[in-house]
């Protein structure tokens, strides 16, 4: 029983690991691609996702399975139709490889046994985060440097109280000990008013299930999920995603995660100040 629990718990902790590269993995609930919806044919079941490899875009074709079928939010099911969701929109299938007979010849298969809609895009959960207009276009930023705004003014979208607290810990701390050396940080309350924005949502894409912390504790409403965090910055077009992470959270209702997961984002940060200070020091 403990090992079932440890692998499990596998789940969620190894989901994160790589979420920022190639979005198809094999997990202990099965196969999985992440990506945008490129095509559909309802008369075939056909679909095709277009995907982040390791080295650009790849894409994947599977068959949904016959009698595929959805939960409504009455409880009840009914027969989905794959005209329901359109090219461009964020979705995740599970799905095992086969081979059947196409004309007498033997053909690999993927059948998708479920399909998930996560949102319009990958960043629908930042937008929500931020509270901003659901057509604000975001995009992954060609050139990550920080801006060069001195205080650089930071905006803080946290989705858990206590990580927003940490991280204004961190920001005093670093202006304290680093600020006169590397530029210093202010926090402001308008994310308009903001250079940068740092941004923690619930969960993440490859989050398959959230697990109780203690299996054998009923008042331990404690579970392991995931958490992704994201570095972004505006410009008049809208926002650009920096750089983004998700990580294992230890999570407790009334919005409050392990803090030490997100020491990640306070590294990256001080990294690119640093960086920041560095080159501004060479083009002088």
């Amino acid at each position: 029983m403990k090992f079932i629990k440890a692998l499990l718990l596998t789940v969620v902790i190894l989901g994160a690991i790589g979420s920022s590269m190639a979005q198809k993995k094999s997990t202990l609930m099965g196969d999985i691609v992440i990506g945008e919806l490129a095509a559909r044919d309802e008369a075939t079941r056909e679909v095709t996702i277009k995907y982040p490899g390791k080295e650009g875009p790849e894409i994947f074709s599977g068959v949904l399975v016959d009698g595929y079928k959805v939960k409504m939010g009455d409880g009840t099911n009914r027969d989905f139709n794959l005209n329901e969701i359109l090219p461009g929109m964020h979705i995740r299938v599970f799905y095992k490889s086969g081979s059947e007979k196409v004309n007498g010849q033997e053909k690999k298969v993927n059948k998708i046994s479920r399909l998930e809609f996560l949102g319009k895009d990958e960043f629908e959960r930042l937008r929500n985060q931020l509270n901003v207009d659901p057509s604000t276009a975001v995009v992954h930023a060609e050139k990550d440097d920080l801006p060069a705004a001195s205080p650089l003014k930071i905006y803080l979208g946290i989705a858990y109280d206590n990580v927003h607290e940490y991280f204004v810990e961190s920001i005093d701390k670093w202006n304290r000990k680093n600020g006169d050396v590397y530029g210093k940080l202010e926090l402001v309350s308008d994310v308009n008013h903001s250079d940068i924005m740092i941004v923690v949502t619930r969960w993440a894409d490859t989050m398959v299930v959230a697990l109780p912390a203690d299996f054998n504790n009923k008042d331990d409403k404690r579970v392991w999920a995931q958490a992704t965090s994201y570095l972004v910055g505006r410009d008049p077009a809208g926002l650009q995603v920096l750089w983004t992470s998700v990580v294992p959270v230890l999570e407790a209702p009334g919005t409050w995660a392990s803090t030490m997961r997100f020491e990640s984002v306070m590294a990256e940060l001080e990294k690119r100040m640093k960086a920041r200070s560095r080159n501004s020091k060479k083009v002088k």
